[in-house]
C-alpha cells in the first residue's frame, strides 16, 4: 500500500505533504509567527526525491527531514543578513541562486517581500513553480557564467550547495560571475564540501579540490555539475582571482548545518568590525542499532560548536519526545547517546527520529525514518 501511495503522489505535478498528519504536525513547530510555510513540493523537486531515496523509508520521513534542511539554510542566512544589515528589512535585494524548487526559497519569502525576492535556476519549470507557489521573481539560468542575465545587482546572493559540486574551472568562473552582481558592500553566501567529507582512504589532491563526475541530477552533464571537495586554501586563492583581490573572505568550517563549510564574501565598503560569529548547529550521527525481543536500540554520537557543552538529544516518537539525554561534559567536546523504546510503541510507519539541540538552542535531526524496513512481516498501513 505504501508503495502504491508513493507512486500515486510523485505522478502528480505537486503535491501538499502539509496534509500529512505527522508532517503538519513537525512543520507547526517551525512556525516563526509571521507567514505560514507555503508546504507544498514539485514531484520533480529533486532535494525531497533525494531525501526519498536515502533509507528514510517513508513519505512523511522525507518530508519532515526536508523542511528541517531548508529551515536550516534559513536561519543560517538570517542570522548573516542581521550582523551585515541589521534585518532582513534592510535587504533591498536577494537572490537564490540555483535554487531549484525553492527548498529555502519557502522559507525565505516569510522575511522578505516576494518583489524583492529573486530566484535563479536552470530548469524553467522549477522557476516556473516558484514563480507560482511563492510569488518571487524568476530568472532561468545556463549552465555558463557568462550567459546568465540579471535585471539588478543583489544585496545579498545565496548560492547553497551549488559550489559544492562545480570542477575548478567552473568555480573560479561562477564565483567571478556572481560577485559582480553584488551591489557596493553586498555579500554572496556560498557553501562547499570539506575535505573532511571525504572518506579516509580516498586519494586528496595537491590542488586543494576532489571532483567525481556524479551527483543526484540528471539534468546536467556530471563533468560540469558533480560533487566537489576542497580545502579553504583552495577556496580562499580561488576567491582572490575571481574578486581581484578585493572584498574579504569569511570562513566557517561546519557552517551550514554542521556539515557543509559555510563561506561569506564581503563586497566593499567593508562593515568596520569584521566580527561574525555563526552559531553552528550541532554535529553528530548514528552508528549502532537493533531490534530484538520487542525492543528497538539506537546510539550514536554528537558534538556541539567548540565554545558550547555537547548538545541535548531526544528522541521523538510520531513528534512526542519519549526519551531525552541531557549533553554534559567540556566545551567542543564529542558525547554519546543511546535510546530504546518498545516496537509496540509505534506502528510500522509512524516516524520515529532524534534530534540534537545546541546550548544556543539549533536542532538538527540525527537519525529520522521509520521500523517498517526492519521488520519482519509488518501489517500494512491503514492511512490513506
Amino acid at each position: 500500500m505504501r508503495d502504491s501511495i508513493l507512486s500515486i503522489v510523485l505522478n502528480e505535478p505537486t503535491f501538499d505533504p502539509g496534509l500529512w498528519e505527522e508532517v503538519a504536525s513537525y512543520v507547526q513547530g517551525l512556525d516563526d509567527g509571521g507567514k505560514p510555510l507555503a508546504t507544498r513540493i514539485h514531484s520533480a523537486d529533486e532535494m525531497y526525491l533525494y531525501d526519498l531515496s536515502m533509507a528514510y523509508q517513508s513519505r512523511e520521513t522525507a518530508a519532515i527531514f526536508y523542511f528541517s534542511a531548508g529551515q536550516l539554510i534559513f536561519r543560517t542566512v538570517a542570522e548573516i543578513v542581521r550582523w551585515r544589515f541589521g534585518s532582513f528589512d534592510a535587504v533591498r535585494s536577494f537572490l537564490d541562486f540555483a535554487s531549484g524548487y525553492g527548498r529555502s526559497t519557502r522559507f525565505l519569502v516569510r522575511a522578505l517581500a516576494p518583489e524583492r525576492l529573486s530566484v535563479a535556476e536552470v530548469d524553467p519549470e522549477a522557476v516556473r513553480f516558484q514563480e507560482e507557489t511563492f510569488g518571487v521573481r524568476g530568472i532561468v539560468s545556463g549552465p555558463e557564467p557568462e550567459a546568465l542575465q540579471l535585471d539588478r545587482p543583489y544585496d545579498v546572493i545565496l548560492a547553497c550547495s551549488f559550489f559544492s559540486h562545480l570542477p575548478a574551472a567552473r568555480f573560479e568562473a561562477w564565483l567571478q560571475r556572481l560577485q559582480t552582481a553584488l551591489t557596493p558592500g553586498g555579500i554572496l553566501i556560498f557553501s562547499t564540501h570539506g575535505m573532511e567529507l571525504l572518506e579516509p582512504e580516498a586519494d586528496r589532491s595537491t590542488s586543494g579540490i576532489v571532483f567525481r563526475p556524479v551527483s543526484e541530477t540528471n539534468r546536467l552533464d556530471s563533468a560540469d555539475y558533480g560533487t566537489s571537495y576542497v580545502t579553504s586554501e583552495f577556496v580562499r586563492s580561488t576567491t582572490d582571482r575571481a574578486t581581484g583581490g578585493e572584498g574579504r573572505l569569511l570562513t566557517f568550517p561546519f557552517g551550514l548545518g554542521g556539515f557543509q563549510d559555510l563561506y561569506v564574501l564581503l563586497r566593499p565598503p567593508l562593515p568596520p568590525v569584521l566580527d561574525l560569529r555563526l552559531a553552528r548547529f550541532p554535529r553528530g550521527s548514528p552508528d549502532d542499532s537493533a531490534i530484538g525481543d520487542g525492543v528497538v536500540s539506537v546510539e550514536g554520537w554528537a558534538v556541539g560548536d567548540t565554545d558550547e557543552r555537547p548538545p541535548d538529544v531526544r528522541l521523538f516518537l510520531r513528534d512526542t519526545v519519549a526519551g531525552f539525554s541531557p549533553g554534559e561534559g567540556m566545551c567542543g567536546s564529542r558525547r554519546r547517546w543511546s535510546f530504546s523504546f518498545p516496537v509496540s510503541a509505534v506502528s510500522p510507519d509512524d516516524v520515529v527520529r532524534v534530534e540534537a539541540e545546541s546550548e544556543r538552542g539549533l536542532s538538527k535531526i540525527l537519525v529520522i525514518g521509520t521500523l517498517r524496513p526492519y521488520l519482519e512481516n509488518p501489517p500494512e498501513s491503514q492511512s490513506p
